[in-house]
């Protein structure tokens, strides 16, 4: 098993109501600035599913929140989220858009 933190994300509009976004790759490393390796939104849930785990931590709090994959009743999809807590810096949602070159 594997362990891998999230450094930043790609998002879509969700084409269903309600209006957000889903995460379809996310951009993991050690360097929040610059990530290291892509994986696609289906590649996370298959290493999620084979046990390997993905988080994400706060810049500033420096809290850890695990991510985990969950059925989205709109378009009924696995997506994947952060785990709820009291601080929002380790939100994938919060997180820097990745940028590839």
């Amino acid at each position: 098993m594997s362990t891998y933190r999230i450094v930043c994300t790609e998002q879509k509009p969700a084409s269903q109501p309600p209006q957000h976004a889903h995460i379809v790759a996310v951009g993991v490393g050690d360097d929040t600035s610059k990530a290291t390796t892509r994986f696609t939104l289906a590649e996370v849930i298959r290493k999620i599913d084979a046990g390997d785990r993905f988080y994400t931590k706060g810049e500033q709090s420096e809290k850890i929140a695990n991510v985990d994959k969950y059925l989205c009743s709109s378009c009924q999809q696995y997506h994947i989220r952060s785990s709820a807590d009291a601080v929002s810096d380790n939100n994938l949602d919060k997180l820097r858009y990745c940028k590839w070159a």
